[in-house]
């Protein structure tokens, strides 16, 4: 019984691994995109802090925020799991559907970081980007504590 357990517990993790494999650099390009997201994030409430010296005990780092931040990584990853065995399963290599549904999560994490860094921004770059991006700073605060 333990070689038989031991044999499927193998051929699970070898399937496994060729399965999965092939998304580990496309999650590893994810989880940076995640990160830089979460460090602009810190430079917005950085910025609105030093502008509404009030507001500065809503934006510290929480337990909550950061359990939001594994949640947003747990969903990429399952969808780049879900990608992967499509790609392999279904439809082949003709179509680079993990390649693509990175490039997308890439591609929406590259906004939010703009916004983030156009958001309470003085310069004339970030100006011109915030007539075109949402503006996060309300979300980080409440909107009566807003001056504007």
């Amino acid at each position: 019984m333990y070689n038989f357990a031991k044999s499927v517990f193998v051929a699970l993790a070898g399937w496994s691994w060729t399965v999965f494999g092939p998304a580990l650099p496309v999650a590893a390009a994810c989880t940076a995109m995640v990160l830089a997201d979460v460090w602009s994030a810190r430079r917005l409430a950085g910025r609105i802090g030093r502008n509404i010296p009030s507001a500065r005990q809503q934006l510290k780092f929480s337990s909550a925020r950061f359990g939001k931040v594994i949640r947003t990584l747990t969903k990429i990853y399952a969808v780049l799991a879900l990608a992967a065995m499509v790609e392999n399963v279904v439809v082949g290599e003709w179509v680079h559907l993990l390649k693509f549904t990175g490039a997308v999560i890439c591609f929406w994490q590259a906004v939010s970081i703009l916004e983030n860094e156009c958001s309470s921004n003085p310069h004339p770059w970030a100006r011109t980007l915030a007539r075109y991006l949402v503006d996060k700073t309300s979300r980080y605060i409440n909107k009566e504590d807003l001056p504007f």
